[in-house]
């Protein structure tokens, strides 16, 4: 990746159309860096609501943590989230088929946002090599 591209043997229309496939990449780059901060943003306000919300313990046993819409039998039921493990309603949350279980949206944000920086991976490679090189000098 480091290389840097000899584009001398290259037509000026060739070398043009480099630069804008190039271009493209970046502005799709900086398109979706925009999008991940937006949605962190989302999930900053939402844990803030959150941890609000959870010193009233009782409240999410008769209320959606999300949008505060009290739960009815069948009108609207409850569902526990698999990751936060908070009950919310059927609007705030999403069936996962391959887990079979509810992930509200929040969580499911935080998981996109997750996936999206290469968070999993980070995390993947620090917990593997902890032991070695610059993982093992204080990083947790």
């Amino acid at each position: 990746m480091g290389r840097k591209l000899d584009l001398s043997k290259l037509t000026d229309e060739e070398a043009k159309h480099v630069w804008e496939v190039v271009q493209r990449d970046f502005d799709l780059r900086k398109k979706e860096e925009e999008r991940l901060d937006e949605l962190k943003c989302k999930i900053e306000k939402e844990s803030s609501k959150r941890e609000l919300l959870s010193n009233q313990s009782h409240l999410n046993e008769t209320h959606c943590v999300h949008c505060l819409q009290p739960f009815k039998f069948l009108v609207n039921s409850k569902r526990q989230c698999l990751d936060c493990h908070f009950y919310t309603c059927k609007n705030c949350s999403r069936y996962n088929k391959k887990e079979q279980a509810w992930i509200c949206d929040p969580c499911r944000i935080s998981r996109i946002v997750k996936i999206g920086s290469l968070e999993w991976y980070y995390e993947h490679v620090r917990s593997r090599f902890k032991r070695f090189g610059s993982y093992s000098m204080g990083r947790k």
